[in-house]
């Protein structure tokens, strides 16, 4: 087959999945195309391939405008960027004819560029890395829904999911299909890997600190504050502990960001609240006893095939599909949402027992073993070939 795979933003969680899965299909002997953006953070890190083209063809002013200019302004700018970026792309999709396309869907610009690429006239499928939108704004699940009306096919992470495009989309059941998310073992083979000293080192912590970790983006919906409230209640058990919280705060309003500062500052925490590269991630898990993710709702998580990838032991809330995925006592240790006296106990118990963390680990492993980019590609080739017949 020859495949398109289309992925927006250049970086980040979303970029990690549409590379491994491209890379993938071309070892499968696909012709394949990955279309990104100009600020391609993977750049000497890709995998050498006849079979595989990366194209960097979208957002060449993001980067750019980057603190030059009013936000406003430059929000404007890069709004009219992406409309001119849609038509490009269709039209250089058109002259490639392939025999799919697959969209990478997070936002409600996904709307635009599957307008334009119905020009093409080829098969479009999209997977729902997430189904509707974190922090909701008016109309904003309509669009959604509109994105997986536009595609011949809808792919999700979980079943949980599949049935969120069924219920929440009006996505017929017929055109709504699971594959799995795929597993981050890659950030351990090929970002140069930190041993648990160096890590611990670079961030200031010390060998026998037992460390808790959050980690990516910073949004109301993944809970952060939730943890700083549970944390005094940890300490006090664990005198030990140190919190680590680190990643990106898109989409959080600034005095809502300083809010967390200053009460991350007050207990002590490293805070990094910033965007963490590619080469810098495993530095973060080298350095964890535990990842905690505090969501308030989730569709799938690439944050946590990162932790069980890489044999960092999970607290997780029941929300979503990890809930699906996860085995409380045995592959996470799963707590209540919204539950600050839940989140506490489930950390105490992880930090307080090493061999529970090694069991944890083990089977985190086993799970992203069971999730390898030759798996999930192979569903993928499968999904594509029913489609095109």
């Amino acid at each position: 087959m020859k495949i398109l795979e289309i992925e927006t933003f250049g970086r980040g969680g979303l970029l990690h999945y549409a590379y491994n899965l491209a890379a993938a299909l071309a070892e499968r002997g696909h012709e394949t195309t990955l279309f990104t953006s100009a600020s391609f953070e993977l750049e000497g890190n890709e995998k050498p391939s006849e079979r595989l083209r990366v194209v960097r063809a979208v957002g060449r002013l993001a980067g750019r405008l980057e603190g030059r200019m009013p936000r406003l302004v430059r929000g404007l700018v890069l709004k009219a960027e992406a409309i001119f970026d849609a038509a490009a792309l269709a039209f250089r999709a058109r002259r490639l004819r392939p025999d799919v396309i697959h969209f990478h869907s997070t936002n409600a610009s996904a709307l635009l560029y599957l307008l334009c690429l119905r020009i093409t006239g080829r098969p479009v499928v999209v997977t729902a890395h997430v189904v509707t939108p974190h922090e909701p704004m008016r109309f904003e699940k309509r669009i959604f829904g509109a994105v997986h009306r536009l595609s011949e096919l809808s792919i999700a992470h979980s079943e949980f999911d599949r049935q969120r495009l069924i219920d929440e989309l009006g996505v017929a059941e017929d055109r709504a299909v699971v594959i799995p998310h795929g597993e981050y073992g890659f950030f351990e083979r090929d970002a140069k890997p930190a041993s648990r000293d160096e890590a611990r080192e670079w961030l200031g912590l010390r060998p026998g600190d037992e460390v808790a970790l959050f980690f990516g983006y910073i949004r109301e919906y993944k809970g952060l504050d939730l943890m700083l409230d549970a944390w005094p209640q940890v300490v006090r058990e664990r005198p030990g502990a140190r919190m680590v919280a680190a990643g990106d705060p898109v989409q959080l309003p600034p005095e809502r960001l300083e809010e967390l500062r200053r009460q991350a500052d007050r207990m002590g925490v490293v805070s990094r609240f910033e965007y963490i590269p590619f080469e810098d991630v495993q530095r973060y898990f080298a350095a964890a006893d535990v990842l905690v993710m505090p969501y308030r709702h989730i569709s799938q998580s690439g944050v946590l095939f990162l932790a069980l990838s890489l044999g960092v032991p999970v607290v997780a809330t029941r929300v979503g599909g990890l809930a699906e995925l996860l085995e409380d006592g045995r592959s996470a240790v799963l707590v209540e949402p919204e539950s600050v006296e839940d989140l506490a106990r489930g950390l105490i118990r992880v930090l307080g027992a090493p061999p529970l963390r090694e069991r944890l680990a083990e089977e985190g492993r086993r799970i992203a073993y069971e999730h390898s980019w030759e798996s999930i590609s192979g569903r993928t080739e499968g999904v594509f070939e029913r489609l095109i017949g």
